[in-house]
């Protein structure tokens, strides 16, 4: 499990079932367990304004610069 964090403010945005090896691109959403974002159409936001990534439909394409992870993926 992944704690995704803004790299701004620090604040979480998603609890995150990550499996496999490999930087963090995408959000896939049936993978997300807590969702801490704010949507405006189709951009995923920080409650600081922080843009977070894209709504894809099926995943959220994360803007890697803009966010901080923690924690251990499944195998």
């Amino acid at each position: 499990m992944l704690t995704i964090k803004c790299a701004k403010c620090k604040s979480k945005l998603f609890k995150y079932i990550k499996k496999g090896k490999g930087k963090l691109w995408h959000c896939w959403k049936e993978r997300i367990v807590e969702d801490f974002t704010v949507k405006d159409g189709d951009e995923v936001r920080c409650t600081c304004g922080q843009l977070i990534g894209i709504d894809q439909k099926k995943w959220i394409k994360l803007k890697p610069h803009n966010i901080i992870y923690k924690g251990s993926r499944e195998r």
